[in-house]
This record gives structure tokens, sequence and C-alpha cells, in this order.
């Protein structure tokens, strides 16, 4: 009587194909809905006066994603706003990326942003480079309005006056600096400004360099002279600034952080000053 033999095949039984297929399918689903998906981040902000759930975050103009949830950081000393960028925005956020709050500005010198009266503030974004990113510091001001590297300084004043993070510090009206964060010494009786000069102007800063408020008009009226009106460039005048002369016999170079007087009006002789500095 002949034996019948059995061959086992080394292949596994069709029968295994239906699960390995179905987990094959699921990842692949999920990997589309993961490319899909609005990428999260989270912008922390001194303050998030006026921001509510909903607000756009737009780029160019053109809305690129939304506020889902505003909150206090774990140490209460920040606000998180918590936003997502749609799918074909992903790229907007980059290690270097600039996130800021826009608001309307109106003053003598015109205005701008008025659009936010309506509509609402909104978050503006500035894409940079780097490896993809989640978590951004915002600016408290637009980038074109913070301070680029260069000398940085602190001007000492009785008061802050009509001067703003962003506007720009003059030297024979030319602007060489801008201005940066203002707050209060710590006895309370001053106003602290920083202000940052372009590196390649550095050299005209030196230790008894003179700077003050230019900003304003100033008016000397006479009773036989009639009114003596002075004022720096308009751009001076309008948007406020700082300005700056250096005496013939010029000074040492100031060192980073030195600490300068500001002055509420030049003196005459200050206007007259034209040193040869070799700047360049």
């Amino acid at each position: 009587m002949e034996t019948v033999q059995t061959r086992s095949s080394r292949w596994p039984s069709p029968i295994w194909l239906v699960p390995l297929i179905s987990i094959v399918l699921a990842g692949w689903l999920l990997y589309q809905e993961f490319l899909s998906s609005d990428r999260q981040v989270v912008i922390t902000f001194a303050n998030g006066g006026g921001l509510k759930t909903g607000v756009p975050v737009k780029y160019r103009g053109v809305p690129v994603g939304k506020v889902d949830e505003i909150r206090l950081s774990d140490d209460l000393k920040q606000v998180e706003v918590h936003a997502s960028l749609n799918q074909d925005a992903k790229e907007l956020a980059r290690e270097n990326s600039r996130f800021w709050i826009v608001e309307p500005e109106i003053g003598v010198a015109g205005a701008r942003n008025l659009d936010t009266l309506v509509e609402g503030k909104y978050i503006a974004v500035k894409p940079g480079d780097g490896e993809p990113a989640t978590r951004f510091k915002g600016l408290s001001a637009p980038p074109e309005q913070q301070p680029e590297s260069g000398l940085k300084l602190t001007l000492v004043a009785d008061t802050l006056g009509s001067l703003k993070q962003g506007r720009k510090v003059f030297y024979r009206d030319l602007p060489v600096g801008t201005i940066g964060e203002s707050k209060l010494a710590r006895d309370a009786r001053h106003v602290e400004i920083e202000v940052v000069i372009e590196p390649r102007y550095a050299k005209l800063v030196r230790t008894n360099s003179r700077f003050w408020n230019s900003s304003g008009l100033d008016v000397d009226f006479g009773l036989f002279s009639g009114a003596d009106i002075r004022a720096s460039s308009v751009e001076n005048l309008l948007r406020g600034g700082v300005s700056f002369a250096t005496p013939e016999e010029a000074g040492s170079l100031a060192g980073a952080g030195r600490r300068f007087e500001l002055n509420k009006e030049p003196e005459d002789e200050w206007l007259e000053w034209a040193p040869v500095l070799g700047w360049q």
C-alpha cells in the first residue's frame, strides 16, 4: 500500500494577506491625514490685548490660519497663543519665522493698518529659514521696526514723550540707528531707552557725543525778534526720533551699553559740530 506524502509550503497561507494589507492601508491613510492636517503652533506675547479665538493669522494680507486658544503661560508672565496654520501654509512655521500683532496706528504722520479698525487685530507672520518649529516668541513690533544688530546704548530721560520703539536715531538728519524698548529706571525717576546704532555708523558715537529728542518743534518768541521756529527733519517732526552730534574734539569710541543723557533739545553749538571721524 502506497503512503501519501504531503509537502509543507514555505509560503504563509493567503489568508494572512488580508490583515497585512489592512495594516498597510490604515498606515497609509494615517500618513495622508497627517500630511493634510493643519500645523499647530504656539506664539508667546507679553500681553494678548485685543486677541481672541478665531482671530486670523495672515501672510501678505492673506489668511493662512487662525487662533484656536489663548491662555496664560505656566509662570503667569506671558500669554500663549495657540494657533493652527493651514496645510498649504505649513512652511511658514520655521525656526526663524517671526510673528507679531497688527493693530491700527493713527497719528500726525499718517495712519496704517486701518482695516483692523473694522476687522479687529490679527497676527501677521514673516517666514524664515531653519528647521520646522512649533513654538515662537512673538515680536512687540513689526520686523521693520525691530532694532538690528549693532552698538547698543542706553539713553536716560525724564519722560518718554513721543518716542516709540522702531523710530529712528539720526546723525545730521541721516537715519543711523533704531529706538528699541523703553522701561522705567530702578528708582522710577527716569526712563531708560535702548537704541541700536548700525554697525557701519558705530564710530560716529563717542564718549562725549550729545543726544536729544528731535521729535518736536522748538519755538522761541521775542518781543522784537518775533517767533524763531526750529525743527529737525520732517520724519523727526512727524514720527518722533532721536538725534545726536559729536564735537570737533571727539572722544574715544563709545562702548556697548554706555549710558547717555537724552536732552530735551540741542544747544546751538551742537548743531554746528562737524568733526572728521572717518567712520567707514
